[in-house]
């Protein structure tokens, strides 16, 4: 899919393997809303919306364009609109950029998980996903994929593919542990394709197409809240959210564990 879509907006083939580093970035800018209702039983719904923003996209490749040949200065109006059109034309009835295939999807659901509401809607430059799924036990959440035409293509994996991946609930006996990893959606370094490494122009530009990135988590439980580290708390309903800023100050062993909760049984 980038590839194709680098050769589609212009980007000659030599500059392509600074331009795929960019990997996540191809994709967009995300904004995730992760929602859980959690019974006593551990069985609930969960609720997965995510909006994918390419205008930041328009921007960065019109910046590699200028870059590539060498121009200095922020890309001109004209430069944009050529830029976002010939986007938009490349995506015009392309099902390989659809983020979820339904039917694959609840093929691929594991027992005990079912969706119950799904919706996609292409709005050109902006595209906004909503799942929802029930399931009788919440440790299955972190088994559910998001089958997409074209995943297969290099470039084409987005960071939500697992919209729960790396959820995990650990029964401690009197208490539950849940914890899930702070999703960092720039490519790691050692995930990039061999090359030339990126000019510091172009990662500063990588990172301004995620400035609008953010996800917010949140869980509704009957059980007694432990200890968290919640960014705030209503009643019985914890609230997360961190964007890319707060992620990058995260050690290692933080964003391991960027959600963690314990409630008593």
């Amino acid at each position: 899919m980038a590839k194709g879509l680098l050769r589609r907006i212009g980007v000659s083939v030599g500059c392509l393997a600074a331009a795929l580093a960019a990997g996540a970035a191809l994709a967009g800018c995300f904004d995730v809303q992760q929602s859980m209702t959690l019974q006593r039983d551990l069985s609930g719904q969960a609720a997965f919306s995510m909006t994918v923003n390419f205008e930041p996209m328009v921007q960065f490749m019109a910046e590699f364009q200028r870059s590539m040949a060498g121009q200095k200065g922020e890309p001109t109006a004209a430069e944009l609109e050529k830029v976002r059109q010939d986007f938009l034309a490349s995506r015009k009835s392309k099902a390989e950029d659809s983020p979820v295939n339904k039917e694959k999807l609840e093929k691929s659901l594991p027992p005990g998980i079912k969706l119950i509401d799904s919706s996609v809607q292409d709005q050109g430059l902006k595209m906004v996903v909503h799942l929802r799924f029930a399931f009788d036990n919440v440790a299955k959440l972190g088994q559910i994929n998001l089958p997409s035409e074209g995943a297969d293509q290099p470039g084409s994996k987005n960071p939500f593919d697992r919209p729960f991946g790396g959820l995990q609930v650990v029964d401690e006996g009197k208490t539950l542990l849940l914890t899930s990893p702070a999703t960092n959606p720039l490519p790691a370094k050692e995930s990039m394709p061999s090359g030339p490494d990126l000019s510091p122009d172009v990662a500063k530009q990588m990172e301004a197409v995620f400035k609008g990135f953010r996800v917010a988590f949140q869980i509704e439980t009957p059980f007694e809240v432990v200890e968290s580290n919640a960014t705030r708390r209503e009643g019985k309903t914890l609230y997360w959210e961190y964007d890319l800023n707060s992620i990058k100050k995260m050690t290692p062993e933080q964003s391991k564990t960027g959600i963690r909760a314990r409630f008593r049984k």
